[in-house]
């Protein structure tokens, strides 16, 4: 089984690689870290000696979500060895930024799925345990981990509908990938339903709840570090106009919201509204800023800090690892991926400063997350999809205004999605204890 994946897996790369190069190409951006994707990982990653706990989190996202994890897994067991892997380039900087404290060159590429690499990967750092954030299925990883004694946790797991549409009609073949996992810790009872529907074994599978509503953000002395440098490079504090920032947008939703913003501002109540912008990925930096020149905006880069654009309308967020320490500043939020079919991304770092949140019609990836504040009136949500644009301006001016008109509804709104956020909160310490007594079985039977 293993011999066939590894196959169809190398026919799929090469059936990618015109795809891949053209992406490349256009975004002037090609794959970082090859050979660490292969294998060839730095001496500073080589086993030492000490117990070594490797964590695995695909982008951004997943990274910040580790945060109050590591640090109390780091309080139980100071003398292991902490790593970090990545998919993404974003996310392996986001891990440098947050967890540098943990040792120096302690992140890197998560391997490609070949059983040679794998192994290779796996014999240099010598984990005692793998952690891997949200469901990510590697059976090359998974299988080489369980050949050499290495338990693979899966923590704060989740199925979206979507991938639980594909995933099922693989129920042979994951049954056996599944039974190399030491534990399936899912986000919800929905999840953990599907996850057993996809071939899992049902003693494996715990609810332990989602580790993302333990944010820890709020407060610490880096959040305020970073708070202090975005407030000073976009002149947050040399105005007292309203301030709508979005968080994590893609290609086709900044122009939306320039639209939106430009509706606003021309009613008289609401004329000094401005509009913080944090594109989802970095590559797409400069197409924001010039679409919002294009469409008549004077445009504030964070990394530009002071100059002619003092008065600008458009504020950038061209750095990444900073959104949280920016929602702030906010008068309301609205949380990105969600007026097109991306499926949303979180939105706990705005709750968490018990700001008012609009979002858009795509949510699966957070649907059970959403329905709860909607229901308990945490956020907004307008229902107009991508196909229909002028009809979600429309929406998205008529949300925006009612808030930005009444300031005790956007108090109630911040202070429910806060409540929501305060009442779930606990996974993170749930997921920790459970890592702990495997990583101390783990490293009597290992001897590390």
């Amino acid at each position: 089984m293993y011999l066939l994946y590894s196959m169809l897996l190398v026919v799929w790369g090469i059936l990618l690689i015109p795809a891949a190069l053209y992406k490349a190409w256009r975004r002037h951006k090609f794959l970082p870290g090859l050979s660490q994707r292969m294998g060839r990982l730095p001496d500073s990653l080589k086993f030492d000696g000490r117990p070594v706990l490797w964590f695995h989190s695909c982008s951004v996202g997943e990274t910040l979500s580790l945060q109050p994890l590591v640090h109390t897994l780091s309080r139980k067991f100071p003398d292991a060895r902490f790593v970090f892997s990545t998919i993404t380039e974003t996310g392996r900087q986001v891990a440098i930024q947050h967890f540098r404290a943990y040792g120096n060159g302690n992140t890197f590429y998560f391997p490609i799925d070949f059983a040679s690499v794998a192994g290779r990967v796996l014999d240099w750092i010598k984990p005692s345990l793998i952690v891997i954030i949200d469901t990510e299925i590697w059976p090359n990883v998974l299988h080489q981990a369980h050949r050499r004694g290495i338990p693979v946790v899966l923590a704060n797991g989740r199925i979206s509908a979507d991938s639980f549409r594909y995933y099922r009609w693989a129920r042979p073949v994951l049954s056996r990938v599944f039974r190399n996992y030491e534990i399936l810790m899912m986000q919800s009872g929905e999840d953990a339903l599907r996850i057993e529907e996809m071939g899992a074994p049902k003693e494996k599978i715990i609810i332990a709840g989602n580790i993302k509503f333990d944010g820890n953000l709020a407060g610490n002395e880096a959040s305020e570090a970073v708070a202090q440098k975005i407030e000073k490079s976009l002149g947050l504090s040399d105005s007292v106009s309203p301030l709508i920032v979005a968080g994590s947008t893609h290609d086709g939703e900044e122009e939306i919201l320039m639209r939106t913003l430009r509706a606003i501002r021309s009613r008289p109540s609401t004329k000094d509204t401005r509009l913080l912008l944090a594109p989802r990925h970095p590559e797409r930096f400069d197409e924001v800023a010039r679409l919002a020149l294009q469409c008549g905006f004077r445009v504030r880069r964070r990394t530009d800090g002071t100059g002619e654009t003092k008065d600008a309308e458009v504020l950038l967020l061209d750095t990444m690892g900073e959104l949280a320490a920016a929602y702030r500043f906010a008068t309301l939020v609205f949380v990105g991926g969600t007026l097109i079919r991306r499926g949303g991304h979180s939105i706990m770092e705005p709750a968490l400063y018990s700001k008012p949140i609009v979002i858009g019609p795509s949510v699966d990836n957070f649907r059970h997350i959403v329905t709860e504040f909607i229901s308990h009136r945490g956020a907004i949500q307008i229902r107009a999809g991508e196909e229909n644009r002028d009809l979600q301006v429309q929406q998205l001016t008529e949300a925006f205004s009612e808030l930005l008109a009444h300031p005790a509804e956007r108090e109630a709104l911040g202070a429910a999605a806060r409540s929501i956020l305060d009442k779930n909160r606990g996974a993170a310490m749930r997921t920790a204890e459970r890592i702990a007594a495997i990583f101390a079985d783990a490293r009597r039977c290992g001897g590390n």
